[in-house]
């Protein structure tokens, strides 16, 4: 997503917010990845100003011209000393976090139910993983105009989300809340528009002019789905039936 709609992230990111408000949730360790320039921090430290908040950089600060040391510094600054800032490859399969949030990246993903899978290592017994993304109705205006395949671009993890519900217990998530908003954005040309279809990865780089200049519309709908979902009983392994096992490693003597 790009830094022209970074408006759009704060805001889903101020409305997952007020999501978690009835959730009675203390967490103590809380993992926001990815942190858009150190807005999304900022907000959760003032909701849980006791919590180490860890935040993965956004791999997009290229937008910035800024290459991986650059952007580590930057964000760097922005964190005090009960937070720290991590790139993907510094995330132990064993970090424990109360709360894990990620924030309008899981439709860039191509196997959503495969970042569930790692999240779930990451989050502890009793934490919570909340998070937004792009649904597939999300620029169905441009689909509706016609354009060619060399002009659109597919969101790949832009999945129903009663299929992301499903992927929760799958991945042995407990109580699953879905839910789900439009947006509708209004532009007065096609440039505009055509800067924003870009950021959202709805469109190709290369999508000609002429093409793109042709469109009757003006307008763009987002699909916004929201989901959270608790991990318990973490150290039971899957069953089948009335049976469930217990993993080796988790049984211990008194």
């Amino acid at each position: 997503m790009s830094t022209s709609l970074s408006w759009l992230r704060a805001e889903i990111q101020q409305r997952m917010l007020d999501k978690l408000q009835p959730i009675q949730l203390k967490p103590k360790k809380i993992l926001i990845e990815p942190d858009f320039t150190g807005f999304e921090r900022s907000l959760f430290t003032k909701r849980f100003p006791n919590a180490q908040i860890d935040t993965i950089a956004d791999p997009q600060q290229t937008a910035f011209q800024l290459n991986t040391l650059r952007a580590k510094r930057f964000l760097s600054r922005l964190i005090s000393d009960r937070g720290r800032v991590l790139m993907d490859q510094e995330i132990a399969h064993d970090a424990q976090y109360d709360l894990l949030i990620n924030n309008l990246c899981l439709q860039n993903r191509s196997s959503p139910d495969e970042w569930l899978a790692m999240a779930y290592e990451q989050i502890s017994e009793g934490g919570l993983i909340c998070f937004s993304y792009l649904g597939p109705d999300t620029g169905k205006e441009l689909r509706a105009e016609g354009l060619s395949e060399r002009c659109l671009q597919s969101l790949p993890g832009a999945w129903d989300m009663h299929d992301v519900g499903d992927a929760l217990i799958q991945k042995r998530y407990s109580d699953p809340v879905m839910d789900m908003e439009y947006l509708y954005l209004e532009y007065q040309s096609n440039q505009a528009l055509f800067k924003d279809a870009l950021g959202l990865g709805l469109i190709h780089a290369n999508t000609p002019n002429s093409e793109f200049g042709a469109l009757t519309t003006k307008k763009l709908t987002l699909e916004i789905v929201y989901g959270h979902a608790w991990v318990l009983d973490k150290n039971l392994s899957r069953g089948s039936g009335k049976t469930a096992y217990i993993r080796a490693d988790a049984i211990k003597r008194k």
